[in-house]
């Protein structure tokens, strides 16, 4: 995915009219603004979102929120969640507890 197709998708995603495809242009759009995406042309924003993206692809990004972990099988997915929600609940008393 080029820089501008990421820029394309995440100015979709950012008003509700798409999915977001991968974390990347997830957490560029998170750092570009996403108000500025939504508001933004390509034209104008082509340098900033640039430099973001090339940092955004070689990086280890924490999972996008509220959204299913892409491309893995759904019992992860549940298994993930899950764990999380557990942590939650008893993370607040015993830290040593699923870590």
């Amino acid at each position: 995915m080029t820089a501008e197709e990421a820029f394309n998708a995440a100015a979709l995603a950012a008003c509700g009219k798409g999915e977001w495809p991968s974390r990347a242009v997830f957490w560029s759009a998170v750092r570009f603004g996403m108000k500025a995406v939504e508001a933004a042309r390509w034209a104008d924003a082509e340098e900033r979102w640039s430099a973001l993206w090339r940092i955004a692809e070689v990086e280890h990004l924490p999972p996008i929120p509220q959204a299913p972990l892409m491309g893995a099988p759904a019992s992860v997915v549940q298994a993930k969640t899950h764990l999380a929600r557990m942590h939650e609940i008893v993370g607040s008393r015993r830290p040593d507890v699923l870590r």
